[in-house]
């Protein structure tokens, strides 16, 4: 555990809550800015959707790798270098050139959030080991979900009024003012554990599969993009293989055996955001390109879903004190679901109403859900096991958005192949999107069957309810 001044504690907690605006911001407005993006750069629908995946993707592959890592030089040193490698891609982002050069370095940018995102919480476990963790997982929980409300509406005005480059110079700010709060209140000097073993071979599975999976998606025109699909979902299964036998894996799969509530909570963890993650970057394109509206626009009508997203967030803490978390996952499951199913019809009814309905079902069932699958699943572990139960929820979380985003590209590439995005084909682009939600929506109906089924037994050792 790491030792703390006591004055320190609230501002690092306030550092902590930066990052991850900053992580949330980053991204969440980049998505009203990929339109302009591909305006500029020329880009392929494909290309556009590894401008998001690209960075999910290696936030995905490092996460656990980046977490072995933490143990080995200390949790400071790695948010501090995290830190400062996305402070600095933000940067060197507004000046590229072309739209390869973006992609490779919003990867960097995500190996920078993925240092972030592994160690973050778990520092404030340490700042506040006993009374008031719970309020500061909170004040942290608010930085996420700030950013997420700000970043369609603030990034749009952004983009309509002074172009997409300003969005990451002003993500850098905060960044960079995180960065020196690191540096005075985090212990970032590293300090070598003895003991601690790395796990080369389950670092590069997840690696070459993530790699190959993301890169695939946005090839599936080709038969050399289906190998890679499957090259990814190949090397994805070697690391479970993998870290089944291991002597030190990166993630113990002990946690899942014999447990259920954990196991079931996982999957539709990993179903939720692969389901409902990519309906902000589908909306924002039909708003843009399909209805011709501006980034500033989109972005306020795309604010419905994060704003739905703090409300709910707050209440189905309540709901699940009151009845059991499982039930209330899966109605925010089933609410989801139906946003997704009525999504299907966005092309044949555009009536701006309809849009705020569709993303304010989505925004209030993925918020119901996350709030109590996070009781179920932290609930069906033990105190000793919290911290490895939070690194398989990012990572189920992560991983969903990745396949999310990678699907979209795959379906963009098939139906749309290499031509660029433009109002002249929003046509071809309307029969993508339809495609798309068709099956998000299917893949949602089955999280609600995993979320039904994950329900939750009392244990000896596991967390007070």
């Amino acid at each position: 555990m790491l030792a703390f001044a006591h004055d320190d504690r609230t501002a690092g907690l306030y550092t902590i809550t930066v990052s991850q605006f900053a992580l949330v911001f980053m991204l969440s407005a980049v998505a009203v800015a990929v339109p302009a993006l591909g305006r500029e750069f020329g880009a392929s629908a494909s290309q556009l959707g590894l401008v998001e995946s690209g960075y999910i993707s290696a936030v995905a592959m490092l996460l656990f790798p980046v977490t072995r890592l933490s143990d080995k030089i200390g949790r400071g040193t790695t948010f501090a270098c995290g830190m400062a490698l996305f402070t600095i891609m933000s940067m060197i982002l507004p000046i590229c050139h072309t739209i390869n050069q973006f992609i490779v370095l919003r990867v960097f940018q995500g190996g920078g959030g993925a240092m972030m995102v592994s160690t973050g919480l778990a520092i404030i476990a340490d700042l506040y080991p006993g009374a008031g963790r719970a309020r500061a997982m909170g004040i942290a929980g608010a930085g996420v979900y700030l950013g997420l409300s700000a970043g369609p509406w603030l990034g749009g005005l952004i983009v309509t009024h002074f172009g997409w480059r300003w969005i990451f110079y002003g993500g850098a700010i905060p960044c960079a003012v995180g960065f020196l709060l690191t540096l005075k209140t985090l212990p970032v000097r590293p300090v070598l554990a003895r003991g601690v073993r790395f796990d080369p071979g389950g670092a590069l599975c997840i690696a070459l599969g993530m790699i190959l999976l993301s890169q695939g998606g946005s090839h599936l025109d080709g038969r050399f993009g289906a190998y890679m699909v499957v090259g990814g979902l190949f090397f994805l299964l070697c690391f479970v293989f993998w870290e089944g036998r291991a002597k030190a894996p990166l993630l113990s799969l002990t946690l899942f055996s014999g447990n259920p509530a954990f196991s079931l909570g996982s999957a539709a963890q990993f179903i939720s955001y692969a389901a409902i993650y990519g309906i902000t970057f589908l909306l924002s394109l039909y708003l843009q390109v399909a209805r011709g509206m501006t980034a500033g626009d989109a972005g306020f009508i795309l604010m419905i879903q994060p704003v739905m997203q703090v409300v709910l967030s707050v209440v189905s803490g309540k709901w699940c004190e009151r009845w059991s978390p499982h039930l209330v996952a899966t109605a925010g499951m089933g609410l989801a679901t139906l946003g997704l199913g009525a999504a299907i019809f966005q092309g044949a009814f555009p009536a701006l109403w309809f849009t705020a309905l569709i993303l304010a079902l989505c925004g209030a069932g993925s918020a119901m859900f996350a709030t109590a699958n996070m009781a179920v699943i932290m609930g069906a572990v033990t105190r000793e096991n919290y911290g490895v139960a939070s690194a398989v929820v990012a990572a189920m979380r992560t991983t969903g958005m990745t396949v999310s985003l990678v699907f979209i590209s795959g379906v963009f590439a098939v139906v749309i192949g290499p031509a660029a995005l433009t109002p002249a084909n929003a046509d071809v682009f309307l029969k993508a999107m339809n495609v798309a939600f068709i099956a998000l929506t299917v893949f949602s109906a089955l999280g609600v069957l995993m979320s039904a089924k994950g329900r939750l037994e009392v244990r000896k050792g596991t967390a007070d309810r």
